[in-house]
């Protein structure tokens, strides 16, 4: 009899192993803590909910239910240590929003995969020992009792658990307790770790449904004028109005890290760091999307999109009437963007109409024709043509702001891109580095691609008497996480770890600028106060940063929470409180650190409140 019920209930005791293997192997690639008592129990309380489903079907149907359900358990967590190599975080099923943009890409995602994650198919393997036969049967009259018994006991003991972590998180109602982390999952790393893979879906599905569009009480718009009220006051300094009525040329420069900017190779981007404003504790934190969240947080100095689906495709309609191209043509300033690849990636068409700019230009309307070897997401169009066509649709009788995405610095890195082909070469005729692996010239020969681009630049803007009235504003818009191979991470970015990852460089050129080297922690929310403040343009709406040059609170913000200040470094995985350097954190660092703390969680939860009720708009600015 134990015989028979054991081999009637195989199926799902196999399907139980193979989610907790896939699992272990997910954490293991996203380096996790590879066990948790807690994750073990709400991983076990659903999977017998899940089991209860199984438990309806018969024969060869629930065989074949439990094989799907295995490659879904498997494919998920390949799914999710796949874009944990990418971005260091994990996916939401709202990410679903740039399904698109992954097909265009796969060319890059097919590139990132290497022979670790073979371990995957360890899990499936036990497939094999599944069957597509009737198994041996046990009255239906017990599975139903099974599942009454099953379902109402789980959901118990999950609620038990639930609430047992509320009545903690009550005693102080620290958002670093694990009862806030399951209803808002303000770091998914964190939840995966507390709450495993099967919580995690749970609870991001539900995320999922809610509605991207609120409309919010009286009361609560009341909360949001306070908060907007906070963040939107400005300080006079030294550097406001600077460059008050002067051009400006604002450039995100794709991939851009501070290793390759370099005089023998880059030697435009060289000039324009050693000569110019350069920001040396400049940081690029990733959220949902690496390129089109640092331009959303540039242009509008906002909060993107955390939990709500990708902000250029949720949020793209909204009304952002402080974003930059809005208040320069306010003031006068012919407005438009550029870049050198399609107009639907990322939505970016829409989202640039809503953020103010005129025209966007893609590769279409300027008239940048793909070559014939050109492959989609594998070749990219120089950034010296785009350069080269961007004052061309200039209105340079007035002043000007364009905004200017590059993709000359984009993944991948290796010898297919034949557009590299020429710089690959002289880099490898340089006896300095012959001895870098080919990916690492790749990488170099790719960022000198915009050094190519910025020089056309500056001849074009000297033509046309330009260059001494217009300031070019550059930032990275994140480190570059496309390098794949660890021989190239060594020689290029060993340099930096942890949280320094994620610093890159920005600086400020113009023909008559002093050299300035601005060592204050900052990062892409920090663009637009400063930006503002100096070009003497003044804005009613909120932003998170800070004027770099103001004695405001200076801090690097994180999409899991942490935060990085010159004082300390606050891991939100960890829930570890680190100083920087090599002093050890007392009492006014604790207290500064809360200071902060309770800031960036006010930004993260009014930020996404804005972009729900579309606060603008409802406000009718």
């Amino acid at each position: 009899m134990c015989k028979r019920v054991i081999l009637e209930y195989l199926d799902i005791l196999i399907l139980y192993v193979i989610m907790l293997i896939a699992e272990m192997i997910m954490r293991m690639m996203c380096d996790m803590t590879l066990f948790n008592l807690q994750s073990l129990i709400f991983n076990t309380c659903i999977y017998l909910m899940i089991s209860s489903f199984i438990l309806l079907f018969k024969g060869k149907l629930r065989a074949i239910i439990t094989i799907l359900m295995s490659l879904f358990f498997t494919g998920y967590c390949f799914a999710q240590s796949l874009h944990y190599a990418f971005f260091t975080s994990l996916f939401s099923y709202r990410k679903l929003t740039v399904i698109n943009e992954l097909f265009e890409v796969k060319g890059e995602v097919i590139d990132k995969l290497d022979y670790h994650y073979l371990i995957f198919l360890l899990p499936l393997l036990l497939l094999f020992s599944l069957k597509l036969r009737k198994p041996q049967e046990i009255k239906r009259r017990k599975h139903f009792i099974l599942i009454i018994i099953l379902l109402p006991l789980c959901l118990m003991i999950r609620y038990g658990l639930i609430q047992y972590l509320r009545a903690d998180y009550l005693k102080d109602k620290s958002w670093n307790k694990d009862y806030y982390l399951h209803e808002v999952m303000q770091n998914r790393i964190r939840f995966m770790e507390r709450f495993g893979v099967l919580e995690y879906n749970v609870m991001d599905m539900k995320m999922t449904l809610k509605p991207s569009k609120v409309e919010y009480d009286e009361k609560m718009m009341g909360e949001l004028d306070e908060f907007v009220m906070r963040h939107s006051d400005y300080e006079i300094n030294e550097m406001s109005d600077v460059f008050k009525g002067k051009n400006l040329i604002l450039i995100l420069c794709e991939s851009l890290d501070e290793n390759a900017i370099r005089k023998d190779i880059t030697p435009t981007l060289y000039k324009m760091a050693t000569e110019g404003v350069y920001f040396s504790n400049y940081y690029a934190p990733i959220y949902q999307v690496a390129t089109g969240d640092s331009e959303f947080i540039a242009n509008t100095g906002m909060l993107p999109s955390i939990d709500y689906g990708t902000t250029s495709y949720t949020f793209n309609l909204n009304s952002y009437p402080y974003a930059l191209a809005n208040l320069f043509k306010d003031n006068g300033y012919d407005a438009k963007s550029f870049h050198s690849y399609t107009a639907n990636f990322y939505n970016r068409e829409s989202i640039h109409e809503s953020f103010g700019y005129s025209v966007f230009y893609d590769m279409d309307k300027l008239g940048l024709e793909r070559w014939e070897d050109y492959k989609d997401t594998r070749n990219w169009i120089e950034d010296e043509k785009l350069f080269d066509k961007v004052l061309d649709y200039t209105d340079t009788d007035g002043p000007f702001f364009d905004f200017v995405v590059t993709v000359g610095g984009h993944m991948p890195y290796y010898s297919s891109r034949s557009e590299l082909k020429d710089n690959y070469e002289y880099i490898s005729s340089l006896e300095k580095y012959q001895n870098l692996s080919d990916e690492s010239k790749y990488y170099l020969s790719a960022q000198m691609l915009l050094d190519q681009g910025l020089e056309k630049l500056l001849e074009e803007l000297k033509d046309k008497n330009l260059l001494e009235d217009t300031i070019i504003w550059m930032f990275a818009d994140h480190y570059p996480y496309g390098i794949k191979s660890d021989t190239a991470k060594k020689e290029l970015l060993s340099y930096r770890e942890g949280e320094d990852i994620y610093r890159v460089p920005m600086l400020i050129y113009g023909d008559n600028l002093n050299s300035l080297r601005v060592n204050t922690y900052s990062s892409t929310f920090d663009i637009y106060p400063t930006l503002l403040n100096m070009f003497g343009i003044e804005s009613d709406g909120y932003y998170v940063g800070s004027d770099i040059f103001s004695d405001d609170l200076h801090m690097v913000i994180f999409e899991d929470r942490s935060i990085l200040t010159d004082r300390f470094y606050f891991d939100a995985d960890e829930d570890i409180l680190s100083a920087v350097g090599d002093d050890k954190i007392d009492k006014s660092d604790t207290e500064y650190y809360l200071e902060c703390d309770k800031k960036v969680n006010d930004i993260f939860e009014y930020g996404q409140k804005i972009l729900l009720s579309d606060y603008y708009k409802e406000k009718g600015d």
